[in-house]
Parts: structure tokens; C-alpha cells; sequence
């Protein structure tokens, strides 16, 4: 049986129409099908010579598979393994993505899902977040500094310092906000739950605030700052510690050897870590 066949099996009805939806660094196709019986579902694959993002879809059928009825995402139909490929079927979500870049509304509507996400218990079948992440670190372990980063590199350590403790808690967490992972409609939906972990009940927040200044905002920079420190504003202490700790685990991150079928993920932490710093110098003044 081939992948087609075997998607085709799982979903209850042969495809019509198919639309490329394919975005982001992970090699593979994605795409919105059409089924003949009027239903349209979301399929996306990855080949087992990209073993990070294998492992990534592994987790993520995990996490979808257990997710609750009430959390904004989509639903899980199946899952197809098949001579060295693993594709993930879904419920297609209605919707454009947030961006980027972002605008106020959009932000809003994310920042709404992320509140009802972080009030959900997590289920026991994913991991805790000092499990998923544990390079929070980073600012620790950056070797060769460059000015910028040796004027405030030590204080952006001691704020990320004891991270395991101040992100833990109970709540499902997405663990991945970005503009192009939220789906705009009457509401939004977030997708690609590859980092769904248990956490403390603010950090899908604190992501948020960080993608609007990685990403950007169509009004500017300013702007972007702006909608970022408002949202902080709303969260406990901790959100902004992380912030910290995201921006010191990208330029960390930056530093290692590429991973196998994500070339340009380096380059994109590196520009990621880079970005936040006028973040940084406000959160830090």
C-alpha cells in the first residue's frame, strides 16, 4: 500500500481537490485535500532522512492524539507510516495565518488561545517543559560574545538562571507561537503542536510577546515593541524571564552544527536572538 493509499484508508474517502499549504523549515509536503464526500482535511509527511523532524511529528501525534476537546486545535484523524515516511492527517482549520507579519487583532484573538490553553490541564502523554527544553540556558553557554551581548549577556544569564523551577506547573502549553502556527478566523487556532509539554500557564504568552518582535508587526518595530510589552504586561514576572531565556536558547543554538534537513534553521535562530534585543534592553531597563 502506498502513502496516498494508505492516507486515503484512514481519512474514509479518496481526495478531489488538493491545495499546497507547505510553509516553514520542515522538509516534506503539506497540503488541504478535498475528500468526495464533501469533508476537506489537512495532510502533512516528513521522510525519515530528517530524523529531527520525524522525531517532531512523532511528538506531535502524541500530543494531538491527547489533547483536550476544548483546546483550539485541530483534530488528530490518523497517523500513516509507510516506507520511510510519516504523515500526520488532521481536520483542516478555516483561516489564514496570523503572518507575519502581525497586527493588533491577530495578536489578540492568538493571545486568546493561548489564555485557553494555559487553562487546560496537560495530559499526562506529553512531556514537562524542562524535559522538551533544556538549553533555557543559554546565555550561560554562549562562548564567544560579541559586544553587544558582553555588555548584557551576564544580566540576561542571572534572569534565565533556575529556569526549571519558575516554568514548571500543570497547564498544557503549545511551546511553538508563532504568526505562521496561528490560524485566523472567527477565533484562532494554533497548529503544529510538535512542542506540546506541560508548563507553567503563561508561556505560551511570553512566546507570543517574542514572535511579535521576532516576526514583526506591519505598523514597525515600534509597534511590535508596543503590542509585546503590553501583552507581558498582563502576565506574571516570570513571562519576561522568558523572553530572557527563549532569546538566550536561539543565539545558543545558532552557535551548533546544522541539523539534517533544516538548513536554515540556524541562520533563522540566529536573526531570531538578534531581534529581540531591543526587547531585551527594555525588559532589562
Amino acid at each position: 500500500m502506498s502513502l496516498r493509499q494508505k492516507v486515503t484508508s484512514i481519512s474514509g474517502a479518496p481526495a478531489v481537490s488538493s491545495r499546497d499549504v507547505h510553509g516553514g523549515m520542515t522538509p516534506g509536503p503539506a497540503a488541504i485535500l478535498g475528500l468526495t464526500d464533501g469533508r476537506q482535511i489537512f495532510v502533512k509527511a516528513v521522510p525519515s532522512s530528517a530524523p529531527g523532524s520525524y522525531r517532531a511529528y512523532e511528538r506531535e501525534a502524541v500530543a494531538l492524539g491527547a489533547l483536550p476537546a476544548a483546546a483550539p486545535a485541530p483534530v488528530l484523524i490518523g497517523t500513516a507510516e509507510i516506507d520511510g515516511w510519516l504523515a500526520l492527517i488532521m481536520s483542516a482549520v478555516p483561516g489564514e495565518p496570523a503572518g507575519p507579519p502581525w497586527d493588533d487583532e491577530g495578536a489578540r484573538l492568538v493571545a486568546r488561545a493561548c489564555a485557553a490553553i494555559g487553562s487546560l490541564p496537560a495530559p499526562g502523554e506529553v512531556p514537562r517543559i524542562g524535559e522538551l527544553l533544556t538549553d533555557l540556558d543559554g546565555w550561560d553557554r554562549i562562548e564567544d560574545h560579541d559586544e553587544w551581548e558582553r555588555e548584557h549577556a551576564p544580566m540576561l544569564a542571572r534572569l534565565a538562571r533556575r529556569w526549571p523551577e519558575w516554568t514548571a506547573g500543570p497547564s498544557l502549553v503549545h511551546q511553538d507561537v508563532r504568526a505562521d502556527n496561528a490560524l485566523i478566523g472567527e477565533e484562532a487556532t494554533l497548529v503544529d503542536w510538535s512542542f506540546g509539554c506541560a508548563g507553567a500557564s503563561w508561556l505560551d504568552g511570553a512566546r507570543l510577546a517574542a514572535d511579535v518582535v521576532a516576526a514583526g508587526h506591519r505598523d514597525g518595530p515600534e509597534a511590535a515593541l508596543r503590542l509585546a510589552e503590553r501583552i507581558l504586561a498582563g502576565l506574571p514576572d516570570g513571562a519576561s524571564r522568558f523572553v530572557v531565556a527563549l532569546a538566550g536558547m536561539w543565539r545558543h543554538r545558532s552557535t551548533l552544527p546544522p541539523l539534517a534537513g533544516l538548513p536554515t534553521l540556524r541562520g533563522w535562530q540566529a536573526a531570531r536572538a538578534r531581534a529581540l534585543r531591543p526587547l531585551l534592553e527594555r525588559l532589562t531597563a
